[in-house]
């Protein structure tokens, strides 16, 4: 019976004999990736050299990995190796989510289990621990995704033959319907933060200080992400407009370039980063003319154009505006209006239920400006077009 062909990668029995005086070599026969069995040979002066120097030939003639995981591997080996490409490859905050996640929950749980122990009925167990200890179902689905790219790892490394955690049972959450603001709640929210409602207190005094009425309407007039809204600068904002055809007229619509965001990276100040949330996420929005007129009355004369629309004060002059403290600003006002449901989400929420309620956009209008992807017509259509009869829209629902 034929001998069986050695397994792509792998090599026979390795024979070392002396050739010449203090001359070993070390031999053996090694099968490449493409199929074909090959002699390979290293010399060395000594019979321990000689073997040593034949085994690193071994290893970069098959490709071997540094830091190669086997099943008898552990876990945090793997998260390691995948932590690296996640450094090297991912934005500071993204690597630094999944530095938590890491750290915080799957490691302590996992880290020291080997990699062959890692079963579906163990993985199992540790999420359902995961939901008796009370963790949402958003945060149990990002831990799974972690737990997912983790051992993808492992399984490109043959550590494992296949990924467990696709056999796990999809985590089931409370889904609450979108809640935008009602015309009436709107009203409401804006006349508290101009201070024209009848409850006039220390915390309109602290929004208007800190500049929640105008960020409030900027989210309204434009549909931006907390995070892009802070990430704004006056060249990214143009007051005068762009030439639209409007019928047989030509009008000037002001708009605003919306895309980057601002975020908190670890070891770092806040940092603006050009590349967004999502592919589709840069993109030019018109501004409905009350925005216009807000942007107008705001902007400090002498500002230069890399200045923050909506700036702190800093060391060194106008500086970033941290997207969680706004956010935060944002929270304590919509509790004195009496909407302490709300987050600065819902502001975005609100400005595509007016788009929508209006139906005369597309989907895939809507998908422009909100810089958000969809399914097959990201594939099939052109994208990242520009449609000022939003503001019009946006404008008439703010219209008294």
């Amino acid at each position: 019976m034929a001998r069986p062909p050695l397994a792509p990668g792998a090599h026979g029995r390795v024979s070392v004999r002396e050739i010449a005086p203090r001359r070993f070599a070390a031999r053996c026969r090694v099968r490449d990736a493409d199929g074909v069995t090959r002699r390979v040979e290293a010399t060395a002066w000594s019979h321990t050299a000689a073997l040593q120097a034949l085994q690193g030939a071994l290893r970069s003639r098959t490709g071997a990995r540094s830091g190669e995981l086997r099943s008898s591997s552990r876990f945090s080996e793997a998260a390691a190796l995948w932590m690296g490409k996640v450094e090297a490859r991912r934005s500071g905050s993204t690597r630094d989510a999944y530095r938590r996640r890491l750290d915080a929950v799957v490691l302590p749980a996992l880290g020291e289990l080997r990699l062959q122990e890692c079963t579906v009925g163990r993985l199992d167990a540790f999420m359902t621990v995961l939901e008796r200890r009370g963790f949402s179902a958003n945060y149990r689905s990002a831990l799974r995704g972690v737990l997912r790219e983790v051992l993808k790892t492992a399984v490109a490394h043959e550590a494992l033959a296949s990924n467990p955690v696709d056999h796990l049972e999809h985590i089931e959450g409370e889904r609450k319907p979108p809640r935008a603001f009602t015309a009436p709640e709107r009203t409401r929210l804006l006349a508290w933060l101009d201070g024209t409602s009848d409850d006039e207190g220390q915390r309109q005094v602290a929004a208007r200080r800190r500049g929640v009425p105008d960020l409030v309407r900027f989210l309204l007039a434009t549909g931006a992400r907390i995070g892009e809204a802070c990430a704004v600068r006056w060249r990214d904002v143009d007051l005068e407009g762009v030439a639209v055809v409007d019928g047989e007229d030509l009008r000037a619509v002001p708009v605003v370039s919306l895309g980057p965001v601002i975020v908190r990276v670890r070891g770092r100040s806040l940092t603006r980063v050009e590349a967004g949330k999502t592919a589709s996420a840069s993109r030019t929005v018109p501004l409905p003319e009350f925005a216009a007129a807000m942007l107008r009355a705001r902007r400090p004369g002498g500002a230069s154009g890399d200045e923050p629309v909506f700036a702190v004060a800093g060391r060194g002059g106008p500086s970033w505006l941290d997207p969680a403290r706004a956010g935060k600003y944002l929270a304590e006002a919509f509790d004195g209006a009496g909407l302490g449901w709300a987050t600065s989400h819902v502001c975005r929420k609100t400005y595509l239920t007016i788009l929508d309620d209006e139906r005369a956009l597309s989907d895939r209008m809507k998908a422009d400006l909100m810089g958000h992807a969809t399914l097959l017509r990201d594939v099939y259509v052109g994208r990242g077009g520009f449609h000022p009869q939003a503001a019009g829209f946006i404008d008439a629902a703010y219209r008294d």
